[in-house]
């Protein structure tokens, strides 16, 4: 049996070797301690004086815990994360954020008060913090680490400016994290059109809206989902080679970035459109109102709600596939229809210019303005999405 990095060891204290031949200790509360609100806390297996006295003081509190029949509150005057969260949650930085992004940090937040709430900030270091990667890393994969140790750092950069650590301490910094390898999944055909299929077939054609404009459009989930009737124009403008064209503009404001889109909608996109609006008008709903609405429920859809359907689209899809030829949809995600829009538009041969303008990746001035005064970004951008096109079915002679 290999030797413990420390001997007779407080109780709760474990450790274990990683994969890499690192030691991961931690200390793991009880079933009744954790009936109390306790849970694991990460220790430093570089640090293993500070490791016992850390487990030691956890094995102080869970006693005064059981005595008392509850955890002690962190003081609400105390320096603690979970007063830092409170307070970047009352300041401009967290008013100024876009709806998506305050979501997005929320879930993270809960995750780094469950772990490190009742902690004080300023007793975090880069080795804490890498420890805590390393764990994260093994038990949650590569993104999710990342994705909560750059909150942690928003949050440490946060107390700098409030002066609860020193200037240039931020104890994420420099920590050399691996990036983890982008996502590359692309859409078929074969799939998009079985999941419109089934989301007509089974009441939800509000979701195959949404699906077709984030892969003929390039768009994220919420600005589908959210999209207004007030958004969709039938508008005139005039193309490079002097033409006038006429047809329905998507004009809207990008939930993440909150920069103006424009987009002449793909001429598979017009049915659905004018149908949804069919239905929003039988059910007097106002220009302001979203064009899409959750037909089990009649209301608009928030994210959580939105990705239920979705995923219940999914699983039918899956079940109803006899051959088994869509199994492949079981690793699909939403977010991959707007890569797939990237993808399709680079094998047509469209300029990487013209992809970024369609998904928001560049800043845009007033689309109303363009509309007028330079046509010919409109049209640069229409070009994008005209090239999204399905093969071609017929045979050659």
């Amino acid at each position: 049996m290999p030797k413990r990095l420390i001997p007779n060891p407080p109780n709760g204290l474990r450790e274990r070797t990683r994969s890499n031949g690192t030691t991961r200790l931690w200390w793991e509360p009880s079933a009744a301690a954790r009936k109390l609100g306790f849970s694991s806390v990460e220790l430093d297996e570089r640090r293993l004086t500070w490791s016992r006295r850390e487990a030691e003081r956890l094995n102080a509190e869970l006693a005064r815990a059981i005595a008392t029949g509850k955890r002690e509150a962190p003081s609400p005057m105390g320096r603690s994360i979970e007063a830092l969260i409170e307070k970047y949650r009352r300041s401009t930085r967290w008013t100024d954020l876009k709806p998506a992004t305050k979501s997005d940090y929320e879930a993270s937040f809960r995750l780094i008060l469950r772990k490190w709430g009742p902690y004080q900030v300023r007793d975090f270091d880069k080795s804490i913090v890498h420890a805590w990667y390393e764990t994260l890393r093994d038990g949650s994969g590569e993104w999710q680490a990342k994705s909560l140790i750059r909150k942690l750092s928003i949050l440490m950069s946060y107390a700098e400016i409030l002066g609860w650590r020193p200037d240039g301490s931020n104890p994420c910094a420099k920590l050399g994290l691996k990036t983890p390898k982008g996502r590359g999944r692309v859409v078929s055909w074969e799939e998009f059109d079985a999941l419109l299929t089934t989301a007509d077939e089974i009441g939800l054609p509000s979701v195959g809206t949404a699906m077709v404009l984030s892969l003929l459009h390039g768009q994220r989930q919420t600005d589908c989902f959210s999209a207004r009737i007030e958004d969709f124009h039938q508008l005139e403008f005039i193309q490079p080679d002097g033409a006038v064209a006429q047809g329905w503009v998507w004009i809207f404001d990008r939930s993440k970035r909150g920069n103006e889109g424009a987009l002449q909608l793909h001429q598979d996109a017009v049915a659905r459109i004018e149908a949804a609006m069919a239905t929003a008008a039988e059910a007097g709903r106002s220009g302001a109102d979203p064009l899409l609405h959750d037909e089990r429920l009649e209301r608009p859809y928030e994210r959580d709600l939105f990705q239920r359907r979705w995923q219940e689209v999914r699983a039918e899809t899956i079940a109803r596939d006899e051959t088994g030829a869509l199994r492949s949809i079981e690793t699909m995600q939403f977010r991959d229809l707007r890569r797939t829009f990237g993808v399709l538009a680079r094998r047509a041969g469209v300029e990487r210019d013209d992809i970024g303008d369609v998904l928001g990746n560049t800043i845009g001035s007033n689309a109303q303005l363009a509309m007028i005064y330079t046509p010919a970004e409109i049209e640069t951008r229409s070009r994008a999405i005209r090239a999204i096109k399905r093969p071609s079915t017929e045979k050659k002679a």
